[in-house]
């Protein structure tokens, strides 16, 4: 048997103490990357955050401020209840746009008929005609209505609060799927005083897509028309839905509030307002405040 003499000994004790240190070199540096890419991300997250608080205390303000601009233009001659109104704000480190749609503007999942929510499922949530048309059935006998292929009131008990409250009650709708909700629910609304049809003057997004038919160059010819005309003159296309399209006015108005903060991040804020019959402090109220989104700056959509 070869003896193995006490220098080469040491020098494959040496080799393997080397080996085991250079592993655990390895093992501290993989833990120290992990510990540094969770605290980059809770950075971050945390800076959302603020962001988000920021930019939701300026959106309320300037919600407030948009309304009263929007009541003292509300009263001059010249005012076109159905146009979207449009203020900027510079709050703080913000600056702060305001837009007013008037409810007119978006489909109510209350009173639009069976064929306009159709052309929305259609063209906007991406949706085969057939399963399209069947969806807007489906929504329809949730409110009360009737389907060709069964009684509504079976499908639907008395336990489930009808007509829709909320936008978010679409999802209870047979047949809708989150994909489909989110990709059309910029366009609904389920606030009263709503009208069964769409004001192309006010429609936006989702809405003027369903009137359009989808057909994006429509779109673009409305939308330069109420730039270029006289909001008075405005005359929509012949090619939109004619028999879908409503002149909505009213004091109910859904307010989208873009707030730039000062990390580039531009973040929006929804809130539906109702100008009418309010005592007290303000001459308003807010009936719906929805979560601050970070805006898709692609798109003007939110996130």
């Amino acid at each position: 048997m070869k003896r193995i003499s006490c220098k080469e000994s040491q020098r494959r004790q040496r080799g393997v103490a080397l080996a085991f240190l250079l592993w655990m070199l390895a093992a501290l540096s993989l833990m120290v990357a992990g510990v540094v890419s969770v605290s980059v991300t809770d950075v971050r997250a945390t800076g959302l955050q603020l962001d988000q608080i920021k930019a939701e205390a300026a959106a309320v303000g300037a919600a407030h401020l948009a309304l009263r601009d929007l009541r003292s233009a509300r009263s001059e001659a010249d005012f076109n209840p159905r146009s979207v109104f449009q203020r900027q704000y510079p709050l703080g480190e913000s600056e702060v746009t305001v837009r007013a749609i008037p409810i007119g503007g978006f489909l109510s999942l209350n009173l639009a008929p069976a064929g306009l929510l159709q052309l929305l499922f259609e063209h906007v949530g991406k949706v085969a005609p057939g399963a399209a048309e069947a969806l807007a059935g489906e929504v329809i006998a949730m409110r009360g209505g009737a389907v060709s292929d069964e009684d509504a009131e079976s499908r639907f008990p008395a336990a489930v609060p009808a007509p829709f409250m909320v936008v978010e009650d679409l999802l209870r709708v047979s047949g809708m799927t989150r994909t489909v909700y989110d990709r059309v629910r910029l366009a609904l609304h389920a606030q009263s005083g709503g009208v069964p049809g769409v004001d192309p003057l006010a429609a936006q997004g989702g809405a003027l897509q369903a009137l359009a038919n989808g057909d994006a160059a429509l779109v673009d010819v409305v939308m330069n028309r109420r730039q270029e005309e006289s909001i008075m003159d405005f005359a929509p296309p012949s090619g939109l839905s004619q028999e879908f399209l409503a002149t909505a006015g009213g004091g109910v108005y859904c307010l989208e509030i873009d707030v730039q903060v000062a990390s580039e991040r531009r973040l929006r804020q929804r809130i539906w307002a109702d100008m009418g019959g309010r005592t007290g402090a303000a001459p308003w109220r807010f009936t719906r405040v929805f979560p601050i989104e970070v805006a898709n700056t692609a798109t003007g959509t939110s996130q």
